[in-house]
Formats: structure tokens, C-alpha cells, sequence
């Protein structure tokens, strides 16, 4: 393909994700559309109070089935039936501490809009347009109670300082973040933006 086509072929942007004979190094190149990628963090949601929530049953019923499978089924649980016992031992011995070992939270801002994600609950990001977006604070959060407190002040516990959306609709969004500095100006960059 002669230089000239090349120039063209690419700066008509005729696709979002194309593949082109590059006419410069002869390589094969992929575009791909400016994502306007702002801030980005990832979460790791292990808390020692959910661990012990999550592992005390799942230890208990590690112990009761090994238990049951060498001696037979250990006193206590003489009348529940073997797939009861099977069912509770996969869900809560199984399920919930490979779920909590496998979730994170992804907070990203682009131009137009805040995305959100549980993974592995959320199978796609949930979007939060930057138009709807009133006000964007930081302050201290007490997730145990839900109140609020002014960061200038010190709590008098230990609380978490989180940045609070207040949308156009009058609702508030509250939004944990490692750094929750970086991403309220990231957000107010993105409304300065749009």
C-alpha cells in the first residue's frame, strides 16, 4: 500500500478495532480508540473481620465432613442427612471462601462517566454518567452506622474517608477508595471535561 493510502486509510478512522498493514515498518498494528482513561484503581475487599466470618464456617465444615468420611458423623449432627451435610460443607466451605479470596473492586473514571465493578459478581462495569454528578466531596464514613463526618474533624472512631457523590436526582453515592484524594479530583477533572 503506497504511503499516501496509508495516511488516508488511518486518519479516516474508519473503524474502532482494524487491523493494517503498517506502510512505515511493515508490521501488523492495531488501533484502538482513546478509552479517556482518567483513574484507575483495583481493590482488594480482604478484611479480617470477613475473613473470620467466612473461614470459622468453613473450617467447621472442613472438620465435620473429613470427620464423617474417616469416623462416621461426629456427635451433633447425627440426624442431618449426608446431602444436607454435602450441600452446606460446597456452599460454605467451598463457594464463599474461593468467592472472597477471588473479589476486587475496580473504580474507573473516564470523560464520560464513573465506572464501577464487583468482580466476579459483576459481569460488566455499572456506569455512572459524569452529566448526572451534582457534587463530589471526600468525608469521613462510618460503614457500621452509615454516618458522616467532615474530614477537618477527627472522628472519634476510626472511620473511612470515601468520596460521596451528590447526583442530580438529590441521592447520594458513596464510593470507597484506597485513595479517595486522587479519585475525587479525577472526577472533577472528568466533569470540568464534559
Amino acid at each position: 500500500m503506497p504511503e499516501k493510502e496509508c495516511k488516508e486509510y488511518v486518519d479516516q478512522g474508519m473503524c474502532l478495532i482494524r487491523l493494517y498493514r503498517s506502510c512505515y515498518t511493515g508490521r501488523v498494528a492495531t488501533e484502538r480508540p482513546e478509552t479517556g482513561l482518567i483513574f484507575r484503581e483495583v481493590q482488594d475487599l480482604h478484611n479480617n473481620i470477613f475473613l473470620v466470618s467466612v473461614l470459622y464456617p468453613a473450617l467447621l465444615l472442613w472438620y465435620v465432613e473429613i470427620y464423617s468420611l474417616v469416623f462416621g458423623k461426629p456427635a451433633g449432627v447425627q440426624n442431618v442427612p449426608d446431602l444436607y451435610l454435602f450441600a452446606l460443607w460446597f456452599v460454605f466451605g467451598v463457594f464463599f471462601p474461593l468467592l472472597f479470596y477471588c473479589i476486587t473492586y475496580i473504580t474507573e473514571v473516564r470523560k464520560d462517566g464513573i465506572y464501577t465493578r464487583l468482580i466476579p459478581l459483576n459481569p460488566s462495569f455499572k456506569k455512572i454518567p459524569i452529566y448526572v454528578v451534582e457534587e463530589c466531596r471526600i468525608q469521613a464514613y462510618d460503614p457500621f452506622t452509615g454516618k458522616e463526618s467532615e474530614v477537618a474533624k477527627p472522628p472519634q472512631k476510626k472511620a473511612n474517608l470515601v468520596v460521596i457523590l451528590k447526583l442530580i436526582s438529590g441521592k447520594k453515592m458513596v464510593i470507597s477508595s484506597k485513595d479517595p484524594e486522587k479519585l475525587c479530583m479525577a472526577i472533577q477533572q472528568a466533569s470540568a471535561l464534559y
